[in-house]
């Protein structure tokens, strides 16, 4: 009892949450999508990276990053009709057909000379469904489903997804799988499913789920519930007419995951002593991947009954974590006073200075879908 309540105290103490109106959230969301906006290159890509301390602009580039922005933007389009957002994830798209590998009936996203991993393919499903979800086009459905093809070509027969198909041998790796990639591909077939019905497109997308609430922690090597915001995204686009018993308790697991690294992240400081028990505060990417997994297990709750004695807890872990998120983003006012304020207003930068497209791209996600509960708050 002694080191339970020693546990509670002074380790994982409960969340203080600041106040947050829907008015700063959604200047919040406004100012993350502007950042990745103006970070439009010709070629289509956008922004890497930016070291603000240095003054230095990242010549680094990730195509899975890349695939994740396209999807922040497409999401933001799709719930608030963003027109600036669309046109942002349009430009990213062109960059992301002109790298695509394509063999037989299947296409997966890859840059010239390198392995196609399926983390990358399947943010690219996700943002190509919210783009016809903003759109209502049809003319990328084919590139839809033959990126989906692609990760039914990864998929196993134990319902695992290998992350990496081989440029040189032209077959997927054998025992390598994704840290993201497995839940990125649940939630994107999953995408396809509801996009596409009738298709069997579930079979695939059950099968991983199946795998990923009861093997897939052993197989890929995680000794406690791996927090899978990608994996939460999944489970609630299923819902709950397919989940079984397995899947429910892998969904309470990961709510108990999402709300630990809430209560530490909360926590966290520079001082040695916080330091040392909670660790240091989180990224803007961190921040907005524990608000995207559990902005995605509160839906799940308020349409499962199995999982309606969760709700009012993930909804306020909701709220605390949007709040800490928009209190930590640079305003118009900080960015003032450096040399480039457009690389500045709108971010979350880390300790040592450094921003990255995926802070802004998470915590976007992070808030949109954080929005319904505060706007939800007001009219009832």
């Amino acid at each position: 009892m002694l080191g339970a309540a020693a546990l509670r105290l002074a380790v994982v103490p409960a969340e203080v949450c600041p106040p947050l109106e829907v008015g700063a959230l959604r200047t919040s969301i406004e100012e993350a999508a502007g950042w990745l906006e103006r970070g439009v290159r010709d070629d289509g890509r956008y922004t890497y990276g930016y070291q603000r301390e240095r003054d230095l602009i990242s010549r680094d580039y990730n195509v899975t990053r890349h695939a994740g922005v396209m999807l922040s933007l497409y999401q933001l389009a799709a719930r608030t009709g963003d027109d600036e957002a669309l046109a942002a994830g349009e430009h990213g798209l062109r960059f992301l057909r002109a790298n695509l590998v394509r063999r037989g009936d299947w296409a997966a996203v890859a840059e010239p000379g390198r392995d196609a991993r399926v983390g990358a393919s399947a943010l690219a499903v996700a943002a190509l469904v919210h783009r016809r979800l903003a759109t209502g086009d049809r003319d990328a459905d084919d590139l839809t489903r033959a990126l989906a093809r692609f990760l039914v070509a990864q998929q196993q027969p134990d319902g695992s997804v290998l992350g990496v198909w081989s440029g040189r041998t032209g077959r997927p790796v054998p025992g390598e799988y994704s840290k993201f990639g497995t839940g990125e591909a649940l939630w994107a077939l999953a995408l396809v499913d509801r996009l596409f019905p009738g298709e069997g497109w579930d079979r695939p997308a059950l099968r991983l789920a199946r795998y990923v609430a009861t093997r897939r922690d052993d197989v890929e090597g995680y000794v406690l519930t791996f927090p899978d915001h990608w994996a939460a995204y999944g489970l609630a686009e299923l819902g709950p007419s397919v989940l079984g018993e397995a899947e429910i308790s892998y969904a309470r697991r990961l709510a108990g995951a999402f709300g630990l690294m809430s209560r530490l992240e909360a926590q966290s400081g520079t001082s040695g002593l916080r330091r040392l028990f909670r660790g240091e505060p989180a990224s803007g990417a961190g921040l907005g991947t524990i608000g995207e997994g559990v902005a995605a297990l509160w839906r799940l709750s308020l349409v499962d009954p199995q999982l309606a004695d969760l709700s009012g807890d993930l909804a306020e872990r909701l709220r605390c974590r949007a709040a800490r998120t928009v209190e930590r983003q640079a305003d118009a006012a900080e960015s003032s006073s450096w040399p480039r304020p457009d690389l500045i207003r709108g971010a979350w930068f880390s300790e040592d200075d450094y921003t990255q497209m995926d802070d802004q791209q998470h915590a976007l996600s992070a808030l949109l879908a954080t929005l319904p509960l505060l706007e939800g708050a007001r009219t009832s």
